[in-house]
């Protein structure tokens, strides 16, 4: 008891670097200040992948249908100390993981296709999502750092506050408080302002839109426009297009419809000029491709484009 007392405590004063010199040579001698440094510059060089949540559940549940029998027994070199030694300094790492992980990971909202969902923010703020579209935000200290990650389509409607950013990977838009809609889908990067104003950043042009103005992204560059409408089209049940390449509305039906569309490449940038509903699909594809003199055949979910 007496000499693990002392061994325990040398190695507490070692890893506080408060041993005297005749207490260094001695684990020297014995060889058992190298097998901890060992083990400590090996835990060093440990890497951790990012937790995978569903794999994990899906991992657990085929274990608890397996009967797990004991390993042989395995004589380590280490004196008992020195694992306890290794015991703790793996659970203060395992420990210092899981905390910034649960702290950094933020939220994420996602919606499918023919999907739209309406996510209240913590601030009072509220965003109406498109199909096939997703948001991810951090709830911790919201209230100071209103930032919002977009993919696909949202309309905001922001409470007023600290300075609410959108980010996407075509560009960025910055307001105090106000509603506005974001297009970030595939090559698409449009913004709209419907009350208040925002900055829009892209590359390294710059706009203010007020309400009724709008901005998109043409030749790498941003295009101020403006517009009559009260809100988004898409929240009504509708797409409005004017002069829009043809491959886009096509990839818009199949978001809203859950369809696939066969479109030979001579057609892509073909424009289209009209409105196509999202609750009918025989009406949307007569709008789009009958107006145009394509003809096409339905087959399943399959849309033949001849």
């Amino acid at each position: 008891m007496g000499d693990k007392f002392s061994k325990d405590n040398i190695l507490a004063r070692w890893l506080d670097n408060r041993l005297d010199d005749n207490e260094k040579n001695e684990l020297e001698s014995n060889g058992e200040l190298n097998d901890l440094k060992v083990v400590l510059d090996d835990i060093d060089t440990w890497q951790v992948e990012k937790f995978d949540v569903e794999s994990g559940l899906a991992d657990l549940n085929k274990r608890k249908k397996l009967v797990i029998s004991p390993a042989p027994t395995k004589q380590n070199k280490f004196t008992p100390w020195l694992k306890v030694a290794a015991a703790i300094v793996v659970l203060l790492t395992a420990g210092y993981i899981t905390f910034n992980y649960f702290i950094n990971a933020g939220t994420t909202f996602k919606t499918d296709v023919a999907e739209t969902k309406t996510i209240n923010l913590p601030d009072g703020s509220v965003v109406k999502m498109d199909a096939l579209s997703s948001i991810s935000f951090k709830e911790k200290d919201w209230e100071n750092n209103r930032n919002i990650q977009l993919t696909g389509q949202a309309f905001f409607n922001v409470a007023k506050g600290e300075v609410f950013n959108v980010i996407t990977n075509s560009g960025s838009i910055q307001v105090l408080g106000t509603q506005f809609n974001v297009n970030a889908n595939n090559t698409i990067f449009e913004v709209k302002c419907y009350e208040g104003k925002v900055k829009v950043t892209y590359n390294s042009d710059a706009e203010i839109l007020t309400k009724g103005h709008a901005a998109i992204a043409k030749a790498n560059k941003l295009v101020h426009t403006t517009h009559n409408a009260k809100n988004p089209e898409w929240l009504d049940g509708f797409s409005k297009y004017f002069e829009t390449k043809l491959l886009q509305v096509v990839t818009d039906l199949e978001k809203y419809y859950d369809i696939n569309i066969e479109l030979p490449e001579t057609y892509n940038n073909l424009q289209f000029t009209g409105t196509v509903p999202h609750n009918d699909l025989n009406t949307a594809l007569q709008t789009l491709f009958s107006s145009m003199e394509i003809n096409y055949k339905i087959s399943g979910k399959t849309i033949i484009v001849d």
